[in-house]
């Protein structure tokens, strides 16, 4: 009976150890092109990172979290890297908690679940500023490089007369008449962000520029200067100590911090029932993806500015 009773405690002990060791540790997926991976050099209050770059062996690195328990993934970040790993996070039921992914295909298949509303939900708050602001013609530049997230915002052009471009580069805009359009809205990153906005605003001082969460970052601030001075966004209200990417995956990773999943759908119970108090704000997950409110912001003095 002794021999049993020991035996219990040390099964019971080695479960514990591992689910307290799985349930801290999570993959990191990041792009080299966005800021995700400055977050790894970050202090992360006892969540343990198992870190890859998008471009790597994606089905090894899989493979790899699944074969030690672990059950989440912080990023990607863009909506097409989230495509390329949609179809290993079905295959070894492993969850993508990402901080800025918005298609809303992505966001509906289970797999994938962003503090940032689907597209259908942002062009839609996109749709009512164009009307507030008076839009007569409207310009897209569309990142080319992620499609699967840019494509959506094509639906404006229903409503207002415009035009839209890919920018893969600063030639991709050298050509357009900026004079002929009075708002321009960029789902670019940042740093290319930066380069349009001078490009646009060189050749038509009057024209207003309104970015998404794509660029919605300090390194927009920091490296864009008198440049950037009066461009608007339209994103969900957030802290913004680091910038969108940055603070939404700390937002993440407190959430790991505070509760603890058995399995995935045990999570996905969770995260569809529970209002979720996230530092100061609270959001809730409908089936499209999150809940929650967006607002304007402008450059103004080197830092963004609620418009209210």
């Amino acid at each position: 009976m002794y021999k049993i009773l020991v035996l219990l405690i040390v099964m019971f002990a080695i479960l514990f150890v591992w689910f307290d060791y799985t349930s801290k540790t999570v993959g990191f997926l990041y792009n080299p092109s966005t800021n995700a991976a400055e977050y790894l050099t970050y202090e992360n209050k006892g969540v343990y990172f198992i870190a890859s770059n998008i471009e790597s062996d994606l089905e090894k690195f899989f493979r790899f979290l699944s074969n030690r328990g672990v059950r989440f993934v912080i990023g990607p970040s863009t909506s097409v890297d989230g495509n390329k790993v949609l179809s290993f996070l079905e295959k070894y039921d492993l969850i993508s908690l990402s901080p800025t992914i918005s298609s809303t295909r992505l966001l509906k298949s289970g797999y994938i679940y962003s503090f940032i509303p689907s597209n259908e939900t942002v062009i839609s708050a996109f749709r009512e500023y164009l009307k507030k602001t008076g839009c007569k013609n409207l310009l897209l530049v569309l990142d080319g490089s992620n499609r699967e997230y840019s494509d959506d915002f094509k639906s404006l052009l229903d409503d207002f007369s415009g035009d839209f471009v890919y920018y893969t580069d600063s030639s991709s805009i050298r050509g357009i008449s900026a004079e002929n359009y009075d708002t321009a809205i960029l789902t670019t990153v940042d740093k290319a962000s930066i380069e349009i906005v001078r490009l646009l605003k060189t050749a038509n001082e009057k024209i207003r520029v309104v970015g998404t969460e794509a660029s919605f970052s300090k390194v927009f601030l920091t490296l864009g200067g008198r440049f950037v001075e009066g461009t608007y966004f339209l994103v969900p209200k957030i802290p913004m100590a680091q910038g969108a990417e940055l603070e939404l995956i700390d937002n993440w990773v407190e959430f790991i911090q505070q509760h603890k999943f058995l399995s995935t759908q045990q999570f996905r119970r969770f995260i569809n029932t529970h209002v979720l108090k996230i530092k100061d704000r609270y959001v809730y997950f409908t089936p499209s993806g999150v809940n929650t409110e967006m607002k304007v912001y402008v450059v103004e003095e080197g830092k963004f500015k609620e418009v209210q």
